[in-house]
């Protein structure tokens, strides 16, 4: 009865170990996938790095509206670049890969710098992301979803570069006792 029991036990831990051997796979893939485009993002190569997304990608950027469609994430991309902006770096790290099926969510953080005209340092960033691939017949994966904000509050750093409040007058001043 015991060597039974062992059978399918024995089954279940080899197929978890080429599961897990699945996922350290992809994980690979997909951090090479990132640093490749992070490369073209910066190098300004826009047309290569837009190979990766689906025709039909959902993208929703920190505070923007969501944009649906690869034509929408080029427009609002080319605004960005129009507007003078530029990415001087950028590296994101995965740090989790889920494999749903036909779909793999990448998880992970990310540090940016662009420089902005106008201002005389370069703009940082830093932040998490998640991004869900979508399996291609042919074993490439192409980005369906995405989305990533800050973990830099901007209220917060707003007010670090507001001028500090007047001093409190203080109320007996002027006042006999």
């Amino acid at each position: 009865m015991k060597k039974l029991f062992l059978i399918p036990l024995t089954f279940l831990f080899i197929v978890s170990l080429v599961n897990a051997q699945d996922v350290a796979d992809l994980k690979k893939k997909i951090q090479a996938m990132n640093d490749e485009s992070a490369q073209k993002m910066v190098s300004g190569d826009v047309a290569a790095m837009w190979a990766i997304y689906s025709d039909d990608v959902i993208s929703m950027p920190s505070y923007e509206p969501m944009l649906r469609g690869i034509d929408a994430c080029k427009e609002s991309y080319k605004k960005m670049f129009e507007s003078g902006m530029k990415m001087t770096a950028f590296k994101s790290v995965v740090t989790d890969i889920i494999d749903a099926g036909d779909y793999v969510v990448d998880i992970g953080t990310y540090k940016i710098s662009m420089s902005v005209p106008g201002m005389d340092m370069p703009w940082d960033d830093h932040g998490k992301y998640m991004t869900i691939w979508e399996k291609q017949d042919d074993g490439s994966l192409k980005i369906k979803v995405e989305t990533w904000n800050t973990d830099t509050n901007p209220w917060e750093e707003m007010q670090k570069m507001q001028p500090p409040p007047p001093p409190a007058k203080d109320e007996h001043e002027g006042h006999n006792h």
